[in-house]
């Protein structure tokens, strides 16, 4: 509708093993509660979870499972995989970034697009006369620090 809506996922899960010097061993698996879902304002929270987009009800969660990773050179990487939303799985390549941090954590930033169509978010009137956008930017950032050989994020 012209108006960029922004949003995070504050409650999710994920499970990354991920070595810079050994990136093809790298294991990912993120788990989103979808109804966790902050714009900054009510109705748009409220829509944006029901049938017609995200659908919590019947897919409370998205989850992306990687299948291989590799460096592109420079603290740059690529990890291919399955991204499921609304129950419905596409394969997806997510570029990244991972910095280490004084403290001993690695922060991993990226960003992808996904095409809310092959997901069948925006149905109904949301659908119609390109009242919305198609392609949807998702950030990602997750802190992460070593705990029993695994790294875990949990919060935003």
């Amino acid at each position: 509708m012209g108006v960029p809506v922004t949003g995070e996922f504050e409650r999710f899960n994920a499970t990354v093993d991920f070595d810079p010097a050994t990136p093809e061993k790298s294991t990912t698996e993120l788990r989103i509660e979808i109804g966790s879902l902050t714009t900054g304002n009510d109705e748009a929270d409220e829509i944006a979870v029901n049938s017609d987009w995200l659908d919590k009800a019947n897919a409370p969660y998205a989850t992306f499972k990687n299948t291989s990773t590799r460096t592109l050179g420079g603290n740059q990487y690529e990890s291919t995989g399955t991204l499921n939303i609304r129950n419905t799985e596409r394969p997806l390549v997510v570029r990244f970034s991972s910095a280490e941090q004084p403290s001993g954590k690695t922060v991993i930033t990226g960003l992808f697009v996904i095409h809310r169509s092959e997901f069948g978010i925006g149905r109904g009137v949301w659908n119609e006369g390109g009242i919305i956008a198609e392609d949807i930017p998702v950030k990602i950032r997750l802190t992460l620090q070593v705990a029993s050989n695994k790294t875990h994020a949990g919060k935003r």
